[in-house]
């Protein structure tokens, strides 16, 4: 390479690292805050809406380079959406989910647990589906 195409590929590749490295701390911080119990656990919608913003737009930063460079922003914008549509699930289903959570935390044995997972197999209309 010439002296230049090395300077530009430095820095391409700086410019690239300055873009990535937000989007891995904020999908990284959203799945933290997944973690969370349930009221809390919505704070997780704030990172991940931020970290696909920003994929999309690396993405158009990387829109001229090759195939191989977008795999992992690309990898990164389906595990925001996935970790997004679970959070949305949990709002649509709150109180199923809501109350499955609390007796889990308020069970203080296996078989007591177990009764839990009642709550947890009910379906979309409180009808227990197996």
């Amino acid at each position: 390479m010439t002296e230049p195409q090395l300077e530009q590929e430095i820095a391409f590749a700086r410019e690239k690292a300055k873009r990535t490295l937000p989007v891995a701390l904020l999908v990284l911080l959203g799945l933290v805050a997944m973690y969370l119990p349930l009221p809390k656990r919505f704070v997780a919608f704030l990172p991940l809406v931020l970290a696909v913003v920003l994929t999309v737009r690396l993405l158009r930063f990387l829109s001229m380079r090759t195939g191989k460079e977008k795999i992992w922003p690309v990898i990164t914008l389906v595990i925001s959406g996935m970790l997004l549509s679970s959070l949305a699930l949990q709002v649509a289903f709150y109180d199923s989910v809501s109350a499955y959570e609390k007796c889990v935390a308020g069970a203080q044995t296996s078989i007591a647990e177990g009764d839990c997972a009642k709550l947890r197999d009910a379906g979309m209309v409180g009808v227990v589906v197996r």
